[in-house]
């Protein structure tokens, strides 16, 4: 009876483990793989934060310059969200962007 009661108790205690495992992996983004270098507020933020705040920072920068009348989206630059892979265009409107809200 106890030897059945610790096998239950260990089942359940491994899915909450990896329960609360998968939880904490879809809030982390993972490591940056595109703006690791260099002091742009975004490089600074990958490497402070991961892809979650490079995220933040990037989203919060196109609302900055939209309220300055200026029209940037996420897939304006980004081709794939998921692995954040670039445009053509994207280091130019980055650039571009930078500017805008250094303003």
């Amino acid at each position: 009876m106890i030897r059945r009661a610790l096998l239950v108790f260990t089942a359940v205690s491994l899915f909450a483990l990896a329960a609360v495992g998968v939880a904490r992996a879809g809030d982390d983004k993972g490591p940056c793989k595109i703006a690791i270098k260099g002091d742009s507020p975004t490089a600074k933020a990958c490497t402070a934060g991961g892809r979650g705040a490079a995220t933040k920072l990037m989203k919060d920068m196109v609302k900055q310059a939209k309220a300055k009348g200026e029209k940037f989206t996420c897939d304006g630059c980004h081709k794939d969200l998921d692995n954040y892979e670039l445009t053509t265009n994207a280091n130019d409107d980055y650039k571009k962007l930078e500017a805008i809200t250094k303003k």
